[in-house]
């Protein structure tokens, strides 16, 4: 149940508007008709149902000693219902009934005992969420911005595609590099709209034609007693991804927007995690200091003529530490972004 309300009070004065809030709003002046308050037309509410049903099956196979498939197909069937009334009596339903088979394989090859390489490749999906099915009108609570979502939105069909090289040195430690690829099928993303009435553009969600999304991950944990004894209890670990994606854009409802060769909504070109944990040899006790830097990516996307909307590079500082209090009772702290970065978009 989402209620907006608009305000009229063209006949208070300056001095009446600089009031305290206690003193505007305590039923005084809209006694007098001098203040009005009345849910605004896209005001409503929505109730959803969801019925899924699915079953699957699996075989693992081994191929010799060396090689195991497992392979293995999920078919599933979905029924998302969502109404959605406003205060000015429109009355609107979707419906997204699909059944989907979901495959999925994956080898592993042993190259040696601690060392591997792996095949997989999947389908998967993404439904909207209820209130993305919704043309109800709500408020995002960090920006302040308006939303409504579309009542003919489809889920997004994902194709998946990975190979990984991976070594295990010792028990806890890894180095891996992989690539991987996936294939978008109307996804959905997140638009910029403008507004009949000249305020701050309002933001929803519409399906793209398709998108390609493809990158390299790298991996590696390793403790810091190979360079001296006395860092046994102290381990390094990092993994950085660096992608790039391609969104595709339809000729319907997403043709007019700002910029159609761009990233998907909300894909970062790279992503960088730096980490150092430290494990008392005799107690519970443990601590991790964690690096975290998501490049620059789209929040919004514009619609003409609108620009796309970025949320800034940001680099994150967390401290976790993990304390024995008494018997099997532990205690921890965290601390998050101890560097302050701050949350911006341009």
């Amino acid at each position: 149940d989402s209620r907006v309300y608009d305000i009229t009070s063209s006949s208070l004065s300056q001095p009446d508007r600089s009031a305290p809030a206690e003193s505007i709003f305590n039923g005084a002046y809209a006694a007098s008709g001098r203040l009005n308050l009345y849910a605004n037309a896209s005001s409503g509410r929505y109730t959803a149902r969801d019925l899924n049903a699915g079953g699957f099956a699996m075989v693992e196979l081994p191929l010799g000693s060396r090689i195991r498939l497992i392979g293995g197909a999920r078919l599933e069937r979905s029924g998302i219902r969502v109404r959605t009334l406003t205060v000015n009596g429109g009355d609107t339903t979707s419906r997204l009934y699909d059944t989907d088979l979901l495959p999925a394989l994956a080898a592993t090859i042993a190259l040696t005992p601690a060392m591997n390489v792996r095949l997989s490749a999947s389908q998967t999906l993404s439904r909207p969420e209820y209130r993305e099915l919704s043309p109800v009108t709500y408020f995002d609570i960090i920006g302040g911005s308006r939303l409504f979502g579309k009542a003919d939105l489809r889920r997004a069909l994902i194709q998946n595609y990975d190979v990984r090289w991976e070594w295990y040195p010792r028990a806890g430690e890894v180095v891996s590099v992989g690539v991987f690829a996936k294939r978008f099928d109307s996804p959905i993303e997140r638009v910029l709209v403008q507004t009949s009435d000249g305020n701050s553009p309002d933001i929803t969600f519409e399906n793209a034609r398709g998108a390609d999304n493809y990158g390299v991950e790298l991996e590696f944990r390793r403790g810091l007693d190979i360079l001296a004894n006395g860092l046994a209890p102290f381990a390094v670990f990092t993994n950085a991804t660096v992608m790039r994606s391609d969104i595709r854009t339809p000729t319907g409802g997403l043709s007019s927007l700002t910029n159609d060769d761009r990233p998907m909504v909300g894909q970062a070109p790279y992503v960088l995690n730096l980490g150092l944990s430290y494990t008392h040899p005799r107690s519970h006790l443990s601590a991790t200091l964690l690096f975290n830097r998501v490049g620059r990516r789209i929040l919004d996307a514009g619609i003409l003529p609108l620009p796309d909307t970025y949320e800034e590079a940001r680099s994150l500082v967390d401290l976790s530490i993990q304390f024995p209090v008494a018997g099997s009772v532990m205690g921890k702290v965290d601390g998050k972004n101890l560097l302050d970065a701050p949350y911006l978009v341009t």
